[in-house]
Formats: C-alpha cells, sequence, structure tokens
C-alpha cells in the first residue's frame, strides 16, 4: 500500500498542480490565519487540493487545460479572498459570493485596495507563458520525455494509485469538516480545517440544506427576550417624555468610528462640532456597531427596528413585501411623519425594498439630489445632503407637522479621497497621502458639514423644536489597515487598535432643556429604537431586541458577519467566538473565563435566532406595499 501512494506513482501533472495551489493556500493563510498554519492544518489543506486535482487526473483529459482552467478559478477566488479580507477582515463564503451584484458599485472602493503583491497568485499563469514563448522546442521535448516516461508505467496501476489517494483524501477532508463542532463560526471553521473543505461544506449546505434550524417562536413575546438578557421590566423608567411631541432628526455618520471623538493631530480638532455638540447631549463612549453583511442599510435597519441582521444574506433584499414594526411606523401612530434622505441611488443594497419596509413615507435620493456639488466617488456631498433638505424640514415646521427626518452621509465613505477644495486639515508629513491620514480628512469635513447643519437647524428655529441623534454606521479602519498603521495607533491609544475599536462608533443624543451627561452603560445600534421611544414618551408594545439604555446598566449585544455567531459584548467585556479569551471594554486587556464566555456565547445565540424566526414570522408574501416615489421636482 505505501508503495502504491507513493509520489513516483502520481503524474508530474498531478504533482505540479498540488504543489502550485498549496503554496497559494499557505500565501492566502498567511493574510489571514498566518499564526495557525502549522504542518497539521497543511496536510488538511493538501488534502482538499489532492481531491480536486485526483478528480481531474481520473477524468484523464488529452491535455492540461481543465487543469490550467481549476488553476485560473481558484487563483481568482483566492485573489478576491485577500482583497475581500483586507478591508473586510472576513473571508469569502458562498452568502457572500451569491450577493455579488450587490456590490456593483463598490468599483472605486475596490480599486483603492488592490496591491501589486495580490497577483503572485497568477505568478505560475506569467511563468508558464514565459517558459513556452522563450523555450518551445525544450517545452515539446520535455512533453515526449514524459510520455516515454509515462508509457512505461502502467495505466490502470496510475488510475488505482490516484483512485486511492483521492479517496483517502476525500475521506480525511470530509472526517475533519463533519466533526468540527463549530460549524456556525465561518472563520474558526476556515482556520482549523482548510480554505477549500470549509468552503466546500458551505457549498454543500446551500444547495442541499438551505433551510437552517431557527429557534421556536411559540409563545414568543418581549418576556422571553427579557428573560435572555437576565432584565426586567422598569415601571418608572427615567427621562420618559423628556422630548414629547419633539420632531426627530437622525443622522447615520458612515464610516466614524468612536476613536476620532476628542482627537487632535498638530493642534487640530479633527471633529470639532462632535465635540461640541457632545457637551450639550447625552453621550454613550461605549456604543457599537451591529451590522451584517448589508453594512450601512444593515446600520439603518437594526436602528429603525431592534431587530439583527440575517443570519445569510441581505436584510434589505430580503424586505419586499415586508412591513416591520419600526420607529416610522411607531412615530406615525404619533401623528409624524418619516422620510430619509441619501445621496446615492436608492437601489443600491436594494432600499428601494427597505424604505417601505421600515415604514418611511418618502425617500430622498440621487433622483432629488442628481449629484449636485459631487464629492468623492459616490455622490452630492454632505453639506448638500443638508442643505438640499433643510427647506423640506422647514416647511414641516410651517406646516405644524411634526416629523422624523433620517439623514445617511456618504462622504466619508471608503475609500476617503476628497478634492483639495474640501480639506480643511493640515497634515504632518508622515499622514499626507496614507490611509489613516486620508480618513481622518474626510472625518473632519464630515464634520464640518455637520456643523453647518446645526447650524441651520438653529437659524430656522429647528434645534430647540427637534431631538438630534447621531451615530456611526460602522468601521472606518479594515482590520489590514490597523496592522499597517501602528506606529499611529499605538501613540495614540496606548495600545494596537482592535476588534473593540472596529465595533466601537459614536452615540450622541441632544435633547433639548435635559441636562448633558456621558453615559458609560454599553449600547449598540439594536438599542436605538427602545431608548428614542422612552424620550418621547411612546410605550412599546412591539418586539424590541435591544433596550433602554438610559435605565437599564447590563447588557448584551450580539454580533454578526465581521464576527462569528456567538460573539457578544456584555456591560464590560467583549468575547470574539472561537476564541478563548475576553477583552475588557475600558482597557482591552485580556483575560479567561471560560464558563462564563461559553454560557454568554449560548445566550446571545439564542437570542439572535429569536430574531431571525421572529423577522421570517413577519413576512407577508401575498401583500403588495404601496409607496410614494418623490418628483424631485
Amino acid at each position: 500500500m505505501r508503495f502504491l501512494i507513493s509520489s513516483s506513482c502520481l503524474s508530474g501533472r498531478f504533482k505540479f498542480f498540488a504543489a502550485i495551489l498549496l503554496l497559494k493556500i499557505i500565501i492566502l493563510r498567511s493574510y489571514a490565519f498566518s499564526e495557525t498554519t502549522n504542518i497539521h492544518i497543511i496536510f488538511l489543506e493538501l488534502a482538499s487540493v489532492s481531491v480536486i486535482i485526483g478528480l481531474l487526473e481520473l477524468l484523464k483529459p488529452r491535455t492540461s487545460v481543465s487543469f490550467w482552467i481549476i488553476d485560473f478559478l481558484l487563483s481568482t477566488y483566492f485573489f478576491t479572498n485577500v482583497l475581500y479580507y483586507s478591508h473586510f477582515g472576513n473571508i469569502l463564503n458562498m452568502d457572500a459570493i451569491l450577493q455579488v451584484t450587490m456590490i456593483k458599485n463598490l468599483g472605486p472602493s475596490i480599486l483603492d485596495l488592490l496591491s501589486p503583491v495580490y497577483f503572485i497568485f497568477y505568478l505560475d499563469f506569467f511563468l508558464f507563458f514565459m517558459r513556452h514563448y522563450f523555450t518551445r522546442a525544450t517545452t515539446r521535448a520535455g512533453k515526449r520525455t514524459e510520455k516515454r516516461s509515462v508509457s512505461r508505467r502502467s495505466p490502470v496501476h496510475q488510475r488505482m494509485v490516484i483512485s486511492i489517494a483521492t479517496s483517502l483524501a476525500l475521506c480525511l477532508s470530509l472526517i475533519t469538516v463533519w466533526s468540527y463542532p463549530a460549524k456556525d463560526n465561518k472563520m474558526a471553521m476556515t482556520r482549523d480545517v482548510g480554505m477549500l473543505n470549509a468552503q466546500g461544506y458551505e457549498i454543500i449546505s446551500h444547495f442541499f440544506n438551505s433551510e437552517k434550524p431557527s429557534a421556536s417562536i411559540d409563545h414568543f413575546n418581549q418576556s422571553t427576550i427579557n428573560e435572555i438578557k437576565q432584565i426586567k421590566p422598569i415601571l418608572w423608567p427615567k427621562y420618559f417624555g423628556a422630548a414629547s411631541n419633539k420632531n426627530v432628526i437622525i443622522i447615520q455618520l458612515e464610516s466614524t468610528e468612536g476613536f476620532v471623538i476628542g482627537l487632535t493631530v498638530d493642534k487640530q480638532v479633527i471633529t470639532p462640532n462632535l465635540n461640541s455638540l457632545i457637551k450639550d447631549s447625552l453621550y454613550f463612549p461605549h456604543f457599537y456597531s451591529q451590522i451584517g453583511r448589508g453594512n450601512t442599510s444593515d446600520a439603518e435597519f437594526v436602528s429603525n427596528t431592534s431587530l439583527y441582521p440575517l443570519e445569510t444574506g441581505i436584510i434589505s433584499a430580503d424586505s419586499r413585501n415586508m412591513a416591520f414594526p419600526s420607529l416610522p411606523r411607531l412615530l406615525k401612530t404619533e401623528g409624524y411623519t418619516a422620510v430619509t434622505f441619501h445621496p446615492n441611488i436608492v437601489t443600491y443594497w436594494a432600499r428601494h425594498y427597505l424604505y417601505p419596509a421600515l415604514g418611511f413615507d418618502k425617500y430622498y435620493d440621487k433622483k432629488f439630489y442628481q449629484d449636485e456639488d459631487f464629492v468623492g466617488r459616490w455622490g452630492s456631498s454632505d453639506e448638500t445632503l443638508f442643505k438640499k433638505a433643510l427647506p423640506l424640514l422647514v416647511n414641516f415646521q410651517n406646516n405644524k407637522q411634526k416629523f422624523y427626518a433620517s439623514f445617511i452621509t456618504l462622504t466619508n465613505h471608503h475609500p476617503y479621497i476628497l478634492p483639495d477644495n474640501r480639506i480643511r486639515l493640515i497634515l504632518p508629513d508622515k499622514l499626507k497621502g496614507s490611509y489613516v491620514g486620508n480618513y481622518l480628512t474626510s472625518v473632519n469635513y464630515m464634520d464640518y458639514a455637520l456643523g453647518q447643519f446645526i447650524q441651520d437647524l438653529k437659524a430656522n428655529n429647528l434645534w430647540e423644536n427637534s431631538i438630534l441623534v447621531v451615530y456611526g454606521d460602522h468601521f472606518g479602519i479594515s482590520k489590514i489597515q490597523e496592522s499597517q498603521n501602528t506606529d499611529f495607533f499605538t501613540p495614540l491609544l496606548g495600545r494596537a487598535h482592535d476588534a473593540i475599536d472596529r465595533l466601537n462608533v459614536p452615540l450622541v443624543i441632544r435633547v433639548p432643556g435635559l441636562k448633558p451627561q456621558i453615559i458609560n452603560t454599553s449600547g449598540g445600534q439594536v438599542d436605538i429604537l427602545p431608548t428614542l421611544a422612552n424620550l418621547l414618551g411612546i410605550p412599546l408594545n412591539q418586539i424590541d431586541f435591544g433596550q433602554d439604555i438610559l435605565n437599564y446598566k447590563q447588557n448584551l449585544l450580539g454580533f454578526r458577519y465581521y464576527n462569528p455567531d456567538g460573539t457578544f459584548i456584555d456591560s464590560n467585556s467583549f468575547h470574539l467566538a472561537g476564541s478563548k479569551e475576553i477583552q475588557k471594554l475600558d482597557n482591552h486587556r485580556l483575560m479567561t473565563n471560560e464558563a462564563y464566555y461559553l454560557q454568554e456565547e449560548q445566550r446571545i445565540k439564542l437570542l439572535m435566532q429569536l430574531s431571525d424566526s421572529y423577522i421570517q414570522s413577519l413576512a407577508k408574501k401575498d401583500q403588495e406595499i404601496t409607496f410614494k416615489v418623490v418628483d424631485p421636482k
């Protein structure tokens, strides 16, 4: 048996393509899982490669064309993974690949992520072409030699060897994958069982087991959620009705992390207007983004519904013909009109489905803004976002119409490139033209536009008649960038920029007449709706997975997509599912408490499964939702 499976019995083609694909996988792992790439995992990676190459060999194609095609397809998959990981800090899986049409407008950001070193995955094609072009005669002679060598072997014997090797490799891959205990933790599974093994499992699961088990919603009510979160209803909540009958203005800040608050560079304040607003508001420094694959659109969904994004797919694309219990619908029962403003095209991330599902009366998108004052690479500037909307808000007020206005800023979007006439910071030489430098410059401009809008609200008597909510949607510094800019972050933060920083976004709530204060309770986007309902004095008679963070001191927050299911933040700590540690929120120090985090992992998984089940129960397959489309004239 040992003789049968010896490498000398395998064709040169088998050994060449197996070696080259294994090398490419090791290169890919060096980006994402360098600390776990050992002999054991390399053996598992080799097994998956052997299955692919072995099956091709058994088909006995006349030429090596099919091998090169598979090599090219896998090289493109590896290349795309490195590109994807460099920004999102995640590995592509089947669900992400199927959503590729949703990111067709990301061309500018993708181009900015490109690095010449990523093309190493195509190096073998370049070398083959060079060898074929310059040494054609030698190549032909080599082929004749290989033919004669192969002819001396028994074809039946060689096929038997390849069949045995492929079968053993397949058995090893199947046993490893199906015995892995945490299949819902896609990143950990990919890390521990191999890139292609994990992807193979994803494909099989998608096509043959697409219906995932979910938590039962029998007798499901708010008390079930409260019991899982271990909280009890508060009969007399503080600040109830403090903003009663006020207009509601919510501003979702694109790609804004919490570390920029109060930051100075060369004695220049990065967010002077946000800093000033905080001094007049309720400020939550321990507030966290809870987006899924839908990114900014997910932040809109979570904040307006107090539900979690879906485990798979994109909630905005799945929102057609649905009617979510939401902040717009809650406010409409109190006589409000709900409108939303975003200068990009409404079909991007399927917002033309999301906005009616959330209950907005009207949306104002690219058709309304018409790319006026186009800045960056996405649409009208943040200044124009606010200025063109202001007359509509004034008109609501003049007609004594209470309103809820949602603004989604756009200019501070990756890759954070601004024209010179919008740059207000004078950066030190070491930051000029760098990713971090561009990011800080872009945040500073966004802050300027926010400051101008605040002034306009004051000038038009809207300031004292409105509650203003400002929060960040998601991270601005990718995982790869934080590792490449430790010389900036370490002196600034006294430590490395890490997973907590990528989740941490600002939340500021300004209520006229309410005493400003800093509230250190941990909270997430899922908590915005119940917190605002309390301030507005509106009882919540609907399911919500968040809580009023003005009244509850303890919390349990879940995270998806960018972090494996089971990842949580509680009142004091952060735990990344798949790791064996807990990280303190205040100082980011690591601790170990396995019994605690395993218990909390199960609680947060159950909570998010209930959210999925609840969303499924809201589906209205036979009901069309009508929606007003704005005429920009």
